[in-house]
């Protein structure tokens, strides 16, 4: 299979390069012409875009998704990995869990990264789990997941340097300054504890935010694109789906955000998906999977940041925050996940044509241009012209 005419994403650049395909892996770049081709032209082809921060609901709450539905989601996204977080109503916290999780994401059509959470009395559990990345919860989240600066420690002290800890240190009232400030004071001190080690801090919302972590150069970023593009003047349209962590800011602190956009380095849709019934009861979260990479192309189209710096958002830096190394690059010997956009394709936000079982969106009636038109993964086409093959 030979990938042809398209603008390659390779290097930190969009070059004109044939990708060649075999055997599920990326064989070679260059110049080709024996094989099925796909004709790419005026497409840009990257690699299958990562997630760092998803929430795929399953165990627990496979009403308001599962992996199967989920992986849909993300594959329509341009996704071809994802990272699952573990604050399940059965939250992934055992290592009995962690392998009925990785039986359940089978289903999956994606790959599914898991995250392991941290509590005050689990740190054995980690250790028997052996998992890539670790969630530490330092406020509000789903059940008993929450942990002290001193539990954050002894998690810290044991768990492999080289392997990232991912942060939630969001209040639930962080619209009003007195819980925002709570939240930077407890951000300071889990740097000064963590004495060096890999850190990522889950959805910054404010400059603030990100200027304090890039204080450290062992703590990298990630942003959501619903604080990106929406603020509390969505509120009036937003109603009774508004409720999200951390919230949206104000008009202003979102402009400040932006301005600060080239410092964060990762972009993660914290996909969180509810029912309408949920939402109505004060369920916190969005879904995102299908519109992140058609939001973050609206910022693109805007000129508030370039398709060069969003796609290494997308793919490499999270393959290098999260230690993926077969992934998040064109490049010959690694999987053949790769991702073709048409970069002029127009198309309205409508929740109603979700792959996701929550068939809402903050985004509904947009109107974004960019849109994933092919996802090959492993070496197989199975999502083409928009849909699934």
């Amino acid at each position: 299979m030979i990938i042809k005419g398209g603008k390659a994403f390779i290097d930190g650049a969009f070059l004109e390069k044939d990708i060649l395909i075999e055997g599920g892996k990326i064989r070679g770049i260059g110049a080709f012409s024996a094989g099925k081709i796909i004709d790419a032209k005026g497409m840009l082809v990257v690699p299958g875009l990562i997630d760092p921060h998803v929430h795929l609901r399953e165990p627990g709450d496979s009403y308001k998704e599962d992996f199967l539905t989920g992986s849909r989601a993300a594959i329509a996204g341009g996704f071809t990995t994802v990272m699952d977080m573990p604050n399940n109503s059965v939250p992934t916290i055992t290592a009995e869990n962690y392998e009925k999780k990785k039986k359940l994401a089978k289903k999956a059509i994606c790959d599914v990264i898991l995250h392991f959470g941290a509590t005050a009395d689990n740190v054995s559990e980690v250790k028997k789990a052996n998992p890539p990345s670790l969630k530490l919860y330092l406020a509000k989240t789903t059940g008993s997941l929450i942990v002290d600066l001193e539990t954050a420690k002894k998690h810290f002290d044991s768990f492999p340097k080289e392997r990232p800890i991912v942060l939630h240190a969001c209040s639930d009232k962080e619209d009003e300054e007195e819980n925002l400030k709570e939240t930077y004071d407890l951000q300071q001190k889990v740097y000064r504890i963590a004495r060096g080690r890999r850190l990522h801090l889950a959805h910054v919302s404010s400059k603030k935010e990100i200027s304090m972590a890039k204080q450290h150069s062992n703590v990298t970023t990630e942003a959501a694109p619903h604080h990106l593009l929406l603020s509390t003047k969505d509120y009036p349209r937003l109603a009774r789906m508004r409720n999200v962590l951390p919230t949206l800011k104000s008009p202003q602190k979102q402009i400040m955000l932006l301005s600060a956009l080239e410092k964060v380095d990762c972009i993660g849709s914290d996909h969180a998906p509810h029912t309408i019934e949920d939402k109505d009861a004060g369920a916190a979260g969005f879904p995102g999977l299908e519109t992140s990479l058609g939001a973050m192309l609206d910022l693109c189209n805007r000129g508030i940041c370039d398709k060069i710096w969003l796609m290494q958002r997308m793919t490499e830096n999270v393959a290098d925050a999260f230690n993926l190394k077969d992934r998040g690059r064109l490049k010959p010997g690694y999987l053949a996940d790769i991702t073709i956009i048409d970069p002029k394709k127009e198309w309205e936000v409508r929740g109603a044509d979700f792959e996701t079982k929550c068939r809402w969106s903050p985004f509904e009636g947009f109107k974004f241009r960019g849109k994933a038109k092919t996802v090959i993964k492993n070496g197989k086409i199975i999502y083409d012209e928009y849909h699934f093959v």
